[in-house]
């Protein structure tokens, strides 16, 4: 029998972030929401019901627990960012990664810190479940399993204008700047540097930065040529400060849930997503960010990018 279950929400590491307001650049058709720091945040999404197979499907220790932590990158609005209080982490994936502790009949806590932290803080035990937009690569998966939940792309930046006329497949010998650990980091900007060499180009220079927003205030800066970071992050940053032009946005794939080899959560994460999305909820906390166009139906198991 399906019950509403208390739910809390814990930020464990307080974040520092300037607002910025909304739009997803994955789906340019959305429409924009005003600022979330104001309206959307105050937006309430139902909370969800126990799905009894869901639950019933976890392993039997974290049954008995009760409880699960999720944890998620720093400063990526409208994914995972500090609210007005500096301490509480709101956005998407920190909406998400509640309901479906909802609906796996568990209390889920939201603990947000730096992105290159998260594999060896769930291989450590100190995190449960990973609910941060990390792409499911065949490197990860030697230590991870993996559940899909939303798919997005990779946008890159640069100044308005474009003055120095950049394209996508072109930025052989300047500055791009991406998120430390992040798949543009060890996977994306590398691919498209080492096309520049074989062409006889100047490689391009990455620098890494702890959240998605510094980047994009380096490149308004003139410290950087470029960013290469998350569309829906990107375009909020944009639609906001105005101050950086969508160049465009490459490899539109799923993201997923990440959580220890092994551990045994994937039947009970699918159930719990399926729940969600038929309840509608799912859609709801999409739609409430803006980016209800980057939903999924196939919450698909160890699938590789």
């Amino acid at each position: 029998m399906k019950k509403p279950l208390r739910t809390t929400m814990l930020a464990v590491v307080t974040l520092s972030f300037a607002a910025f307001s909304l739009t997803g650049c994955s789906n340019p058709d959305d429409p924009k929401p005003t600022d979330p720091s104001a309206s959307a945040s105050e937006i309430v999404i139902p909370k969800a019901e126990t799905d009894q197979a869901a639950a019933d499907a976890l392993p039997q220790a974290i049954r008995d627990k009760g409880t699960m932590i999720a944890t998620m990158s720093q400063g990526s609005p409208p994914l995972h960012f500090a609210a007005e209080d500096g301490t509480t982490t709101i956005g998407i994936d920190a909406e998400l990664a509640v309901a479906l502790g909802q609906a796996m009949g568990l209390d889920v806590s939201v603990s947000s810190g730096p992105f290159d932290a998260i594999i060896p803080g769930i291989a450590a035990g100190k995190f449960d479940m990973a609910v941060s937009q990390m792409s499911p690569s065949t490197e990860r998966m030697k230590v991870l399993d993996f559940v899909d939940y939303y798919q997005s792309g990779s946008g890159i930046g640069v100044m308005p204008g474009n003055p120095q006329k950049l394209a996508l497949d072109n930025l052989c010998g300047k500055k791009v700047g991406v998120l430390k650990g992040s798949f543009q980091d060890l996977k994306r900007l590398p691919d498209l540097s080492t096309k520049c060499t074989k062409a006889g180009k100047e490689a391009i220079i990455p620098l890494t930065y702890a959240d998605m927003q510094a980047p994009n205030l380096a490149l308004t800066a003139g410290r950087i040529d470029a960013v290469y970071v998350d569309g829906p992050t990107l375009a909020y940053a944009v639609q906001q400060a105005g101050q950086i032009e969508v160049l465009g946005e490459l490899d539109v794939s799923p993201v997923s849930i990440g959580f220890k080899k092994g551990a045994g959560l994937e039947k009970s994460i699918e159930l719990g997503l399926q729940s969600l999305e038929e309840s509608g909820i799912y859609q709801q906390i999409l739609d409430k960010w803006g980016v209800g166009g980057g939903a999924i139906s196939d919450f698909a198991f160890n699938k590789a990018q």
